[in-house]
């Protein structure tokens, strides 16, 4: 064979390398394949082409090489260099090969841009503050983006999630070893009840009064010590003298997770009710069916358990609060911050969204006479003393226990329980950890 019929034949053998790789996939076993002795290519910017053709991905540049992968036509590479002979170093679902350049074409919108959070930042699930907020990144993160923006949004990738960030508070990067800005606080709450202006001024009109406790977002400070922020779609401004920052709080990313951990650093998503609520079938100090005898369906159910094993013991215990709406805690510790300050009800109460009767894996329980409900003097009861040495056999820990207040930043609460299942609890309650240790957050 002539050394022209030879390229013409390997050409062919490309375009038709689908048909095979289906024949002898087996053999060459695609999915399993490593190479080494990579051969040296021109580095290049990561740019995406498109397969104009069906095409095998070899494992050298070179159809004498082994075929990594067969791909169809339409499919986007990503190319990560350039070799000799008209051959381009692709990367594809995580396996790097090469392709003949002559069956690819670089994708009208190829260039993959990085950009640079300006500000603790909301990745969101569409192109809008309405859509759900799929994670928050602190300012000074980087993001990759594809696409143009578009109404001021711009679509982008982050630790392998997708989702749309304003593009007020992106810049694109350069590329430079500059050390990131430090990060700004991604919360602010009101630490009063707080009226929402027009201007940055009290002469502005009123266009909402919100509850102490209720978190802002703010986008700006305004002049005078006013902020700027966005509420229900709407710009206003508030008195930057009830409004306090909170360093550090993150939106956390598994609240469906039984064993997920919320605290004043960790916040479940804006308005999250679990999918899974049930009635309990335990007992309650009060007679009427609402939210607070909710629980999620195995917490529920383990709860149960744990109010039988404690019975057979000689102990009776009444719920006293389970779940809370973020509705419901929003109102809690509000009039919890009328009646003491801000400062001192965030000792005991949390933050709309950071409270864990908000996931439904909490409960408040007390004596079967229901006196001491979550007040101090429950604990040292019969009643405290069993849960603390039994409740772990149910899947339930002490959440907040005597001498931890540095760690979770709740005083001592014997008679607030969470369910994070058997495992988990006896492990916690075998090293005398708490359940931010466990994990080793905060």
């Amino acid at each position: 064979m002539t050394e022209v019929n030879r390229q013409t034949f390997y050409k062919k053998l490309v375009v038709t390398g689908l048909a095979f790789t289906l024949v002898g996939a087996g053999t060459l076993g695609l999915h399993s394949l490593n190479f080494t002795g990579e051969p040296t290519v021109a580095s290049a910017a990561a740019e995406t082409y498109t397969a104009t053709a069906n095409l095998n991905i070899r494992s050298g540049p070179s159809t004498s090489n082994a075929i990594i992968a067969t791909v169809k036509q339409g499919t986007q590479l990503t190319v990560i260099g350039q070799a000799a002979s008209g051959w381009l170093k692709v990367s594809y679902q995580g396996k790097t090969g090469y392709v003949s350049s002559e069956y690819v074409k670089k994708s009208a919108s190829s260039t993959t841009k990085t950009y640079v959070t300006t500000a603790n930042l909301n990745i969101r699930s569409g192109p809008s503050t309405a859509s759900a907020i799929v994670v928050t990144v602190k300012q000074g993160t980087q993001l990759t983006s594809t696409e143009q923006a578009a109404n001021g949004w711009l679509k982008v990738s982050y630790q392998g999630k997708t989702g749309y960030v304003s593009t007020q508070y992106v810049k694109e990067s350069t590329g430079s070893s500059e050390p990131a800005p430090a990060p700004a606080a991604s919360v602010y709450v009101a630490t009063a009840n707080l009226n929402v202006r027009t201007t940055a001024s009290t002469s502005g009109a009123v266009m909402a009064t919100l509850k102490a406790g209720t978190q802002l977002d703010v986008t700006a400070k305004a002049a005078n010590g006013w902020l700027k922020i966005t509420y229900q779609g709407k710009v206003g401004y508030v008195s930057g003298q009830y409004v306090r920052a909170l360093a550090g709080m993150k939106v956390v990313s598994n609240p469906e997770s039984i064993q997920v951990v919320v605290n004043k650093q960790n916040k479940l998503p804006e308005n999250y009710v679990p999918k899974d609520l049930v009635y309990t079938t335990i007992p309650f100090t009060f007679k009427e069916q609402t939210e607070k005898k909710k629980m999620r369906s195995e917490a529920a159910a383990a709860i149960a358990q744990l109010f039988a094993g404690a019975k057979k013991q000689g102990v009776t215990l009444l719920g006293v609060s389970a779940y809370r709406s973020h509705a419901t805690q929003s109102a809690l510790f509000s009039s919890y911050v009328q009646r003491d300050g801000y400062d001192k009800a965030a000792t005991y109460s949390a933050l709309p969204g950071t409270s864990e009767h908000e996931t439904g894996l909490g409960i408040d329980v007390t004596k079967g006479d229901g006196t001491c409900a979550a007040q101090d003097c429950f604990g040292g009861t019969k009643e405290a003393t069993w849960l603390d040495a039994h409740a772990a056999e149910y899947g339930f820990i002490i959440r907040y226990p005597k001498g931890k207040d540095a760690v979770t930043g709740y005083k001592y609460e014997p008679w607030h329980l969470r369910y994070v299942g058997k495992p988990v609890a006896q492990a916690i309650k075998s090293k005398g950890i708490t359940l931010e240790e466990y994990y080793g957050i905060k």
